[in-house]
């Protein structure tokens, strides 16, 4: 009581004098400038479409990655670290997470943060430069993939076009179709201006909200909703635009030195700077590594030591890499290796046992030691490649009835993959070929959704984990009793749950199905 009362004094004292001297407090802050005021040269609109990247970058940091969350919610990957129970990951892997989970949350408040970044920018950027006019077409195209994510992970989540006043916080759902409208305006209008940068040549490396980046996105927002002709016209603008192929080393695909190459659609860019305290990737691609004390390393060894050993490959995906290109493949060897391999090509074996794991680890993403730097490594985040591109337009003209295009476009990726040519495609062929040329790219769950194979697949996780023994044989632990809470379960987890802050504060908002 004692301190509720010496808090009361000086705030109600601060309120007379307030009151009195408002006039006299109402004195403008140097060193600030308001919005109105801002956003008026291109330096100044520079900066603002910089935040929006910024904004975008934020999405995969640290432990509420939006691809680490995406990674352990397929079946791709087991969620892997120090054992089961390490932080809490296991309730994404495991299907037993709820609305109060921090990672969903945090990414569902990320994806608003580019958008209201986005919105900044277009609202107040007025200019006819070309740096202001591509600022204003970039920040629709960021608003428009942070959109695709809502509406792709959360279905009726609140469609916010401006900045909003102190009186609309509280915003309601809105529903899909309205946030599909919205990403294809933003799309269309950002094309049609004329003010996106493209590449001029495939060596050119560019890291911005290109056109090529605008019409695939818009592609695959149409192939989402089953527009399978506008899908596949819009998809082949990329296609035919010859600024984008597929270099034939696949080991470079998600690691240091394969930044910006001729696959790159979009990538946030890293600078090698591990003295910029502003980067704030590190802890993604740290956890990611094998975990440091469980291994035995030779001194030559190309791997760092010390990272935390999550995303962990299934077996499941292993076998559909041999489906497709054989035990000896090129592209699986580059994506995923055996314990065998690991300790006979590079010396490397497991000295303790290994939870959430089968055998195989994570070489697509592996974590290299001539880039490590103290937890920092400078790695892009490779949001779309020019593979997806490609394997999407096959889908697109498979289901919009042209399968010898299909299958041309499959053939591209399996000739970068060496794996076989095939004649004919069947829909099937296109959904195992885009598991295992964009495992571990976050990209998995969504699909699994969208083709109705999400509850197939995913319903028993979490029932049962493996365990890599030292003599590399596979137990199997029961870490839930009751196996009926875990797995994907049909007309729940199609969608994340809105976060049970939002729906505390939001009076507005209404939880999604069975959440």
């Amino acid at each position: 009581m004692k301190k509720k009362f010496l808090y009361a004094i000086p705030c109600v004292a601060a309120l007379f004098f307030m009151t009195g001297c408002e006039d006299q407090l109402d004195i403008w802050q140097h060193s600030v400038s308001e919005v109105s005021s801002y956003y008026k040269t291109d330096s100044e609109a520079e900066e603002g479409i910089v935040a929006v990247y910024d904004a975008v970058k934020s999405l995969n940091s640290g432990f509420s990655s939006l691809v680490m969350v995406l990674d352990m919610l397929d079946d791709d990957c087991w969620t892997g670290g120090g054992n089961h129970y390490d932080g809490d990951f296991h309730q994404i892997g495991d299907y037993t997470f709820g609305s109060d989970y921090g990672a969903i949350s945090t990414i569902y408040s990320n994806l608003y943060k580019v958008i209201y970044r986005a919105n900044v920018v277009i609202e107040n950027v007025n200019g006819d430069s070309e740096v202001m006019k591509r600022a204003v077409a970039e920040a629709r195209v960021l608003r428009a993939f942070a959109n695709f994510e809502l509406v792709t992970l959360w279905g009726s989540a609140p469609l916010v076009q401006h900045t909003l006043s102190e009186s609309e916080y509280m915003q309601s759902n809105s529903t899909p179709e309205a946030l599909w409208a919205a990403i294809e305006e933003d799309l269309n209008t950002a094309i049609s201006s004329g003010a996106l940068s493209q590449k001029k040549a495939l060596s050119d490396k560019n890291y911005r909200a290109t056109k090529q980046f605008a019409q695939a996105l818009l592609g695959k927002a149409f192939l989402f909703q089953k527009k399978y002709s506008e899908a596949a016209a819009m998809l082949d603008n990329v296609v035919n635009s010859g600024l984008y192929s597929l270099p034939d080393d696949y080991s470079l695909v998600n690691v240091p030195g394969g930044e910006g190459s001729a696959e790159s659609v979009f990538e946030i860019h890293v600078l090698n700077d591990p003295s910029n305290s502003n980067v704030n990737n590190n802890f993604f691609w740290t956890m990611q590594g094998l975990r440091g004390e469980k291994y035995s390393y030779q001194s030559n060894s190309p791997f760092a030591s010390a990272t935390w050993g999550y995303i962990n490959p299934t077996k499941d995906l292993y076998d559909d890499f041999v489906k497709v290109e054989g035990a000896d493949g090129y592209r699986l060897k580059n994506s995923v290796i055996t314990r065998d391999q690991l300790k006979n090509e590079y010396g490397t074996v497991n000295i303790m046992d290994i939870t959430d794991n089968e055998g195989l680890w994570n070489f697509k993403t592996r974590i290299l030691k001539k880039y490590w730097a103290g937890y920092f490594y400078a790695n892009d985040w490779r949001i779309m490649r020019y593979s997806e591109v490609l394997l999407l337009d096959a889908e697109a003209q498979l289901q919009g009835g042209n399968p010898a295009k299909a299958a041309e476009y499959l053939n591209v990726v399996r000739n970068r993959a060496k794996a076989p040519h095939a004649s004919s495609v069947t829909l099937e062929d296109i959904q195992r070929e885009s598991r295992i040329e964009l495992c571990f790219e976050g990209l998995r769950f969504q699909n699994l959704v969208r083709w109705g194979l999400a509850s197939k697949k995913l319903s028993a996780k979490g029932t049962k984990n493996p365990i890599l023994k030292t003599d590399g044989s596979v137990g199997w632990e029961v870490y839930n009793e009751n196996a009926a809470e875990c797995g994907f379960k049909e007309g729940k987890h199609e969608l994340l749950p809105f976060p049970a802050t939002e729906i505390a504060v939001n009076p507005n908002i209404k939880q999604n199905p069975k959440w």
